[in-house]
């Protein structure tokens, strides 16, 4: 499958790893931002094209498949031209940021016979698999309800 990634920032390594590692055929990236994209492209095993313009990537590259990664106010909006465009899509969460932008992915995806995810990583960090086993082996009893406090920060940069 033809994978593109749309959003060259600090997940982007991820995206790229997991399409690799799955075989997926990367042919195009694109970032507003040249010289990250630029630097993202020189990592990978064979040269790809390069786009500023996702409407452009949707529309040139080829791609069957596209992963969001860019700012999460831009999820909804890439999401759904490239649902128009008959690409499967990969976003990077949120999925959107209301739910009726969230119904409006899910609408058009099954409307146009696309396939859409969204990741959910830390769902596989070693914390997380191990309270799930012991969850799954009744180590708690019967639970009724529960609450959790996360405490994961994000630095002023990261926004």
């Amino acid at each position: 499958m033809t994978y593109a990634l749309i959003g060259c920032g600090r997940v982007s390594p991820n995206h790229i790893r997991a399409a690799l590692e799955n075989q997926l055929d990367i042919v195009a990236l694109c970032d507003l931002n040249e010289k990250k994209m630029q630097e993202t492209a020189a990592k990978l095993p064979k040269s790809v094209a390069c786009y500023t313009d996702y409407r452009r990537l949707l529309a040139e590259s080829g791609a069957q498949m596209v992963a969001i990664a860019t700012d999460s106010g831009e999820h909804a909006e890439i999401a759904l031209a490239a649902i128009e465009a008959g690409k499967h899509v990969l976003i990077e969460k949120p999925m959107a940021l209301s739910m009726a932008d969230a119904r409006r992915i899910c609408q058009a995806a099954q409307e146009s016979g696309v396939t859409v995810g969204v990741c959910h990583q830390n769902r596989f960090n070693t914390a997380v698999v191990q309270l799930r086993k012991a969850l799954e082996a009744g180590r708690f009893g019967k639970l009724s309800h529960g609450a959790v406090t996360v405490r994961w920060n994000r630095s002023e940069a990261y926004y």
